[in-house]
């Protein structure tokens, strides 16, 4: 047990920069699928692409529900379990059904969340990771959900971008907007997230303001003692 658990940490320390790639390579696939319209054979060898990558991130799950052990017994490991890795465990359930392919994106912000451990970096995992990744995926998801569609108005990638930048702000401008159930699922998530990130983004900002600020209290003290 105890080699096994010394093989787990190996493989956890050295397989998210691996994760950091599939995840990006799922999204990938998926946005030239929805891009680029791969007929009969590419488009099946795509998906069978995408079912791997996204198998890798379930396997790698599972390897960690592993490596947690006896402490998943307890009501306090199993918690301890779901805060450090939710985004894990997210990433492992929601993109398996159709309707949440846009949850894709969360294979990549797992691969990424490793590499952003103190309070700035976080910030940046928000603005320079999260959001634009988030405007990406969710203008997929709609094209592919609104393309071809009669009374459809979101029809190109140039649509869907606008249309997802107008919901995330919650802007909503008008022009273009959701007909489809997956469609208007995709726009009722993307509010939400929009809302949530930039809520997340404030207190991220409003805290490494506040934190600075102590410091040079903290310093302003030292000088007059």
């Amino acid at each position: 047990m105890a080699l096994m658990k010394r093989a787990l940490n190996s493989y956890f320390d050295k397989i998210e920069p691996v994760l950091l790639v599939l995840g990006f390579s799922f999204l990938a696939v998926y946005a030239y699928q929805v891009l680029a319209q791969p007929a009969g054979t590419a488009y099946d060898a795509l998906s069978i692409i995408q079912a791997l990558i996204y198998a890798f991130f379930v396997l790698d799950l599972i390897l960690r529900l592993i490596g947690a052990g006896k402490d998943l017994l307890t009501l306090a490991g199993f918690m301890r379990f779901v805060k450090r890795n939710w985004l894990a465990i997210a990433a492992a359930i929601l993109p398996a059904f159709r309707a949440f392919r846009v949850f894709g994106v969360l294979l990549v912000i797992r691969g990424f969340a490793p590499f952003f451990r103190t309070r700035a970096s976080k910030v940046g995992l928000v603005v320079a990771v999260s959001l634009p990744l988030t405007l990406f995926t969710a203008a997929v998801a709609a094209l592919e959900a609104e393309r071809g569609v009669a009374g459809s108005n979101i029809n190109t990638f140039g649509d869907a971008i606008w249309w997802s930048i107008a919901s995330v702000t919650t802007v909503g401008y008008g022009d273009k907007f959701p007909i489809t159930p997956d469609g208007r699922f995709i726009a009722s998530l993307l509010m939400v997230v929009g809302i949530a990130l930039f809520s997340a983004l404030t207190a991220l900002m409003a805290a490494w303001v506040m934190g600075e600020r102590r410091l040079e209290l903290e310093r302003e003290r030292q000088n007059n003692e």
